[in-house]
Parts: C-alpha cells; sequence; structure tokens
C-alpha cells in the first residue's frame, strides 16, 4: 500500500521525494526515496515543483515501475538501495565515500534503466574515466570539509596546501576499481532482489591495480624519527609513540579517553573509535567487528608519557575554571576520567586530521622520507611479524578479525621471514656441525 509522500529539500536546487511503500517479508517498511533538481524560482515554487514530481513518482511506483521490476533507473535504484540496505548495514563514513563515487556514476549512467545496463556500458565507463582530463577539482564538499576543519581548530595541512598545485589529469587504476567495485555491489544486490536476471558486472573484468608498498622506516631512520621526536610536545609524542607501539588505528587513538588506561596493569582498552564528516561533524562509533574491542599492553615508557600528558592537560582543564557546567570554559567532560586523551586546547575532542596536520610539519621540517598515521600501524605489524612475533598475536594487537586478514595484507614480510628461518636453520646447522667436528678433534688427541 503507498501512502502520500514527502519532500525535503536537500541542497539549493536538490529535493528528496520520500514515499513509504508497505513493508518487507521480515516487516521492515519500505520507502522508496528519489532525488530531483529543480532550478529558478522561490523556494515555495520549488517546493511545489518537487511536490508535482512526488506525484509522478508515486504514480510510478503504484503502476510497479518502480522498485518492483528493474524498470527504475540507476539513480533511483542507488537511493533505494541506500534506503533499505546500506543505511542500516554501512558505516556512515562508507555511505559518504558511495556517495561521492555516485556522483560520476550517476552522470554517465543515472538515467539508464536499470534492467538495461550491459558490459558495454560498463567498459565505455571505465575506459571514459581513463582518459586524460576526467580528474575533477576538489568539489564543494571538499571546500566544506576544509572549512569545518578550520573551524575545529584545525590548520590547514599539507595536502590543503598541495590543491593549488598542478595534479595528474587521470585517475589511477585503484581508483577506478573502487567504481567497479561499487557497481558490482549495487548490481549483485539487484539480482538477489530479483530486479534484473544477472550481474553485468561480472562479465567484465575490473580495472588491473597497482599494490603500492606500505611506507615503513627502516631501523636507522626509526631511531631519527625517535630522537627529533623528544624534542615535541608531550602530546604529540604520546600520539606518535602510542599509535608507533600499538598498532592501533587513528580513528581508536582518538576515541580513547582516560578511563580506557590502566596506570597500574600497563593495560588500554580499545572500545571505540572517533571519526568525522562534512556535515556532521566529529561523532564516537563503536569497532565495525567484535575483534576491534581489544586490551593491549602498552610499555611502562608509554604509561610514563601518558601521565605526563594527562598532569598537562588537567592543567589546561584547571586554568580554563572547569566545565560549563562547572562555570567555567572547559569542553571536555564533568568528570576528567571521562575526557579524550587528545582533545584541542578548550578540552573538545580532536579532530582526527589534527594528527596528519602535526606529523605532515613534523616530517617536513626534520627532512624525513613521507609517513602518514596509518604508516605507525604498518610499521608496528612490521616490526612485530620480522621480530619473529606470531601471526595470532600480531592479529590480536591490531583487532583484526582474525590471522587470515594479518596474512592477506603482510604476506610479503611473511615471505621474507620465512625465508629468514631458512638462513637461521642454515647457519643452526653449520654451527651444530663445527660443534661436532671440533669435539670430534678434541676426542681423537
Amino acid at each position: 500500500m503507498i501512502s502520500t509522500g514527502s519532500v525535503q529539500q536537500t541542497g539549493k536546487n536538490s529535493w528528496k521525494l520520500t514515499v513509504s511503500g508497505g513493508f518487507d517479508g521480515s516487516g521492515k517498511r519500505i520507502r522508496h526515496t528519489k532525488t530531483v533538481r529543480v532550478t529558478g524560482g522561490t523556494v515555495e515554487a520549488q517546493k511545489k515543483a518537487a511536490e508535482y514530481e512526488l506525484s509522478l513518482f508515486i504514480g510510478e511506483i503504484k503502476n510497479g515501475q518502480i522498485a518492483h521490476s528493474g524498470k527504475m533507473t540507476l539513480a533511483q535504484y542507488f537511493d533505494y538501495w541506500l534506503e533499505n540496505y546500506a543505511k542500516d548495514r554501512h558505516e556512515p563514513k562508507t555511505i559518504d565515500r558511495n556517495k561521492g563515487l555516485f556522483e560520476r556514476i550517476e552522470e554517465a549512467m543515472g538515467a539508464k534503466r536499470l534492467d538495461k545496463i550491459e558490459p558495454k556500458n560498463l567498459l565505455a565507463f571505465y575506459k571514459n574515466l581513463a582518459e586524460p582530463g576526467i580528474r575533477q577539482d576538489p568539489n564543494e564538499k571538499r571546500r566544506q570539509a576544509k572549512a569545518e576543519k578550520e573551524k575545529a581548530g584545525v590548520p590547514s595541512s599539507e595536502e590543503d596546501k598541495e590543491e593549488k598545485k598542478p595534479k595528474k589529469d587521470t585517475l589511477s587504476a585503484n581508483t577506478i576499481k573502487k567504481y567497479h567495485i561499487l557497481l558490482h555491489t549495487l548490481l549483485e544486490k539487484a539480482v538477489q532482489w530479483q530486479l534484473i536476471p544477472y550481474n553485468p558486472a561480472n562479465k567484465v573484468e575490473p580495472p588491473k591495480t597497482v599494490r603500492h608498498k606500505k611506507t615503513v622506516y627502516d631501523e636507522e631512520t626509526t631511531g631519527r624519527f625517535l630522537l627529533l621526536l623528544e624534542g615535541e610536545d608531550v602530546k604529540y609524542r604520546a600520539m606518535a609513540l602510542l599509535s608507533l607501539a600499538s598498532g592501533m588505528r587513528r580513528g581508536e587513538l582518538f576515541g580513547l579517553e582516560w578511563r580506557h588506561v590502566d596506570f597500574d596493569n600497563h593495560t588500554i582498552v580499545i572500545e571505540q573509535s572517533s571519526q568525522y564528516l562534512p556535515g556532521k561533524g566529529i561523532f564516537t562509533k563503536v569497532p565495525k567487528t567484535e575483534a576491534s574491542v581489544r586490551i593491549i599492553s602498552v610499555s611502562e615508557s608509554i604509561i610514563d608519557l601518558l601521565k605526563q600528558h594527562k598532569i598537562e592537560q588537567s592543567a589546561k582543564r584547571l586554568k580554563l575554571g572547569g566545565t560549563k557546567e562547572q562555570g567555567g570554559k572547559w569542553e571536555g567532560a564533568d568528570n576528567p576520567n571521562n575526557d579524550r586523551i587528545f582533545t584541542t586546547w578548550s578540552g573538545a575532542p580532536a579532530h582526527p586530521d589534527s594528527m596528519n596536520h602535526w606529523l605532515a610539519g613534523f616530517i617536513k621540517a626534520n627532512n624525513l622520507p613521507p609517513l602518514t598515521p596509518h604508516s605507525f600501524r604498518h610499521m608496528a605489524a612490521t616490526y612485530l611479524i620480522t621480530s619473529g612475533t606470531d601471526l595470532r598475536t600480531v592479529a590480536g594487537k591490531l583487532g583484526h578479525a582474525n590471522s587470515t586478514t594479518t596474512q592477506l595484507v603482510y604476506s610479503h614480510l611473511l615471505k621474507s621471514a620465512e625465508k629468514e628461518t631458512a638462513n637461521k636453520m642454515e647457519t643452526f646447522l653449520q654451527q651444530a656441525t663445527e660443534k661436532a667436528k671440533q669435539a670430534q678433534k678434541k676426542q681423537a688427541k
């Protein structure tokens, strides 16, 4: 049964149409959505035009043209997929990333009927993506994100400054493959929902991708990095060393609160992540998998560094007169134990990109090789694996669901480590043989 729908303005000339379409087999309400663009006139005039589009949309649904066959367009199906599937199953960041990817897909194939999409359409789309000049300048969403970062106290990063420099005008094979993966996911679900008979993306070979070597400092460069780090503020020293020693994700690092640190037993509980999205700001989310919730051990030197950082943060809190509820200007929690470990000067949760900004400046100022916050995670895994730590322990430290994930990501290191065992075994056998010869000589005397 179709009920009356609604219209909602989502942009200057953009309106979202929503129609309730009864319930599915599991008792969940089905919602049909569609975005239309209305230009010119006042907001009231645009709303009336959107309401007219809504009446046409309801008619299409009642006639069985939408959501009950492949006659809906790819753009309409994407909205339907978001509302009835992705919204409840995908992380906000994943949804935002997919919306960004779909902008280009919609431009190329959005008006095409779902049941009319063929492998040749996908091939033509991928070919177009690979052409020179296809790469676009940063869009409004990126400019909005930059403005929100600055508002949150994150200065322009080196990446932001690089925007003004000439860039490659082609998309990489890795980027093109992301479009293929999204299209394949969308069309595979359409097959499952019996909207189309087969997935055309299965008939197309995905673009070949290049596996980039992960940035990992060698022992000498790491030593230099650590020595230079001693001259930085305790906050950033704690940020870098905790990341490097634990291998935790950037979001997990910024989600830490003081209550998560056991100073006596030298352990840290990881149970939440801090994320950022344009338009939504900084928010806290639970880990994606059960394995991501974990307790990790840290060294005494890390604990001492955290103690020093906590003392400095407490001094800042006291200087601002406590929280607003306490008559002060501190934007953190009423209970200091619930404060984030890494905050802004006023106690609000720090923007995750603040680490990128600091690290980029630190690397440039000290003429060090390129490094990102995520590099610390790879370095932690590399040092553990090459030192002989078993795979299950490494997987637990990193928060991988199982050791298979660790094995896939760091297969090159495992191969190197396996070759090293051959060398170690050869050395052992040679030493054993040499000792036996020496013993034999002594007996002969």
